[in-house]
């Protein structure tokens, strides 16, 4: 399948998955062919050694953990159920994901991503309310601009509606520049130096803010640089998503599987101490885990792909002062998951009528979805233009629940559905949280973190704990391979440690999420991936 140059939005200013693709051929014709060393299994080192071994260099991927993905992590249950720890959603804009999905033949499984749905709870300021109701039931409690009460249906709106008359100011010039990571005007320069939290204050007021963060849970990062949500804001990271049925381990799993077939090789608990620069080689320490054994190895090119959060704790000779400014300086955000395994979908049943979609609360679970796999096939209605005017680029707030997409039409999942329909499995992704509260969770064990998100929940679904058979959870920041859940910046880092970041050093390329403008996305993992295989194949 060739990929079409113009797969993503105009508004996204980077390169295609098929102008990419076509310059590594070019760069790559005639050289001589090179035995590489990926350290990293998740998407971006598979899919940069899938992409070499196809051009038939020798690639081999040391992996330390015991499987392979990354942050790309579906648990599957006992009883068929399985809900995502990891990614969960793509974009419509995201076209090298999506590119990547059909090479290994599993467009079949694509299956909608519904962020919110009218049927879901607003569980906020001590009231429970259904989406559609918040407007009038949750807003009057808050004290803030009486003319955004009457316009936006909740804080993710208002987020939505700043966002994008800032970025309507903005030239397609600098569009580009924020998606090299460079302040090159004045304008730029300014807006790198605020964080999320001022740039509302300052545009909506502190009330404002309040409503903005209790409604997303951004609330946790207000420090975070403005920048990194105009980005996603421009991309349009809640528009069109789609995930796939079964779960997204199955991208992994499967780009293992062809890379293995092409004659990669792929060896698991593998793990890196030391790396460093030679001048026409790398060399590195690596520790299999099961034998304890240290193997000292040189490589002709090495391709990293470990977080800098990882490769902070590693022993690097001889890189250069930028790339150990930006290993040391960029910032990770946390997030906890868990999932609750329930041996009947109630939440189908009449009495709610809840089909995907989430549930908001205030409370430590903070954003509860439910299961979009086994749900009737209903396409997606094509929005009135009148909702889209209304609607900011993305339906939903950044990472979040906080729109509802027009598109959805609810009553058409009620009428198709079926009563056995919520007498199967179904695993409800019980909380999602991010720093703070990703941390109050995460320092609970398992269990215990199962049992407070179970009471958060019942303040809604107050059966919920009859269903519950199984449970897992993680804390990103605690998972030994990854020290966070992703890449994400406080004003200033992006410009300060982006060059440096995404530079070989020597016979050294770098690539993972943390090397994007688009972080914590699997697309981001694989725009460096492939930018970084073009500086390979072009030395």
């Amino acid at each position: 399948m060739e990929p079409s140059s113009d797969a993503a939005a105009p508004s996204y200013p980077h390169v295609p998955i098929g102008e990419i693709l076509e310059q590594i051929r070019a760069h790559d014709a005639g050289k001589p062919r090179k035995h590489v060393v990926i350290l990293g299994a998740g998407m971006a080192g598979l899919v940069a050694g899938y992409e070499l071994r196809q051009l038939g260099h020798h690639v081999e991927v040391l992996e330390a953990s015991p499987r392979l993905g990354g942050r790309v992590m579906t648990h599957h249950f006992k009883d068929g159920t399985y809900a995502e720890l990891g990614a969960m959603r793509i974009p419509a804009s995201h076209d090298y994901t999506r590119y990547y999905i059909g090479q290994m033949g599993l467009d079949p499984k694509w299956i909608n991503f519904i962020n919110s749905t009218n049927s879901g709870f607003w569980d906020l300021h001590e009231v429970i309310a259904r989406t559609n109701q918040a407007q009038a039931k949750i807003y009057p409690l808050f004290t803030f601009s009486e003319y955004l009460k009457q316009t936006t249906p909740s804080g993710g709106a208002i987020l939505g509606l700043l966002l994008d008359s800032l970025i309507n100011t903005l030239t397609e010039a600098e569009k580009a520049s924020m998606f090299a990571g460079r302040a090159d005007t004045d304008f730029l320069t300014y807006l790198s130096t605020l964080s999320l939290g001022d740039f509302l204050v300052q545009s909506a007021g502190a009330d404002s803010r309040t409503v903005i963060g209790v409604f997303t849970s951004l609330e946790v990062w207000w420090d975070k640089a403005l920048t990194m949500f105009l980005r996603d804001e421009m991309v349009g990271t809640g528009t069109g998503l789609q995930t796939l049925e079964g779960g997204l381990s199955q991208l992994p799993e499967s780009v293992g599987a062809e890379l293995a077939k092409l004659g990669g090789v792929i060896r698991k608990g593998q793990e890196v101490l030391r790396i460093k620069r030679l001048e026409h080689q790398a060399e590195i320490a690596v520790r299999d885990r099961d034998s304890g054994k240290i193997e000292d190895r040189r490589c002709d090119f090495l391709f990293c792909t470990i977080p800098f959060s990882v490769l902070r704790r590693l022993e690097l000779a001889d890189f250069s002062y930028g790339k150990l400014s930006a290993i040391r300086g960029m910032t990770y955000a946390n997030a906890t998951k868990v999932a609750l395994d329930c041996r009947e979908r109630f939440w189908q049943e009449p009495k709610y009528g809840i089909f995907g979609g989430s549930s908001i609360a205030d409370h430590i679970q903070r954003q509860t979805y439910y299961p979009m796999d086994k749900l009737p096939r209903i396409p997606l209605a094509a929005a009135p233009p009148a909702a889209f005017a209304q609607t900011p680029r993305r339906f939903a707030g950044l990472h979040t629940a906080a729109l509802q997409d027009p598109r959805i039409d609810v009553a058409a999942f009620r009428a198709a559905a079926t009563a056995d329909d919520a007498k199967i499995p179904g695993a409800l992704l019980g909380a999602y949280c991010w720093d703070q509260d990703a941390r109050r969770l995460g320092v609970l064990g398992d269990a215990e973190r199962a049992r407070v998100v179970v009471e958060g929940i019942r303040r809604f679904h107050p059966e919920i704990e009859s269903y519950v058979e199984d449970h897992a959870s993680i804390d990103w920041e605690e998972f030994e391979w990854t020290g966070g859940a992703f890449a994400f910046l406080r004003p200033g880092e992006i410009e300060a440690f982006f060059g440096d970041a995404i530079r070989p050093e020597g016979r050294v390329f770098f690539a993972g999420e943390h090397c994007s403008t688009d972080q914590a996305w699997i697309q981001g993992a694989l725009i460096a991936a492939l930018r970084a295989v073009d500086q390979l194949v072009s030395t």
